[in-house]
């Protein structure tokens, strides 16, 4: 689940989210918006502020294969 759609579905504000992680709203901002990839330490603070919802490779944009090998 993506790190927007989590605080959404679950009411929480960016700047709340942000207290409880130990970061800036706006960098809570830029994560939710694929600006920038979190640190280690967020992301760690990520996935246990969200017990799991959101995980490393939620906040990660892979492109995915299609046949022959080629990304989208």
């Amino acid at each position: 689940m993506k790190l927007d759609e989590y605080l959404k579905i679950n009411g929480i504000s960016g700047a709340s989210f942000a207290e409880r992680i130990g970061v800036n709203p706006a960098t809570v901002f830029r994560i939710r918006t694929g600006r920038v990839f979190p640190h280690r330490s967020t992301l760690t603070a990520i996935v246990v502020a969200t017990d799991g919802a959101v995980s490393a490779n939620d906040l990660v944009e892979i492109p995915k294969k299609e046949k022959g090998g080629h990304t989208s």
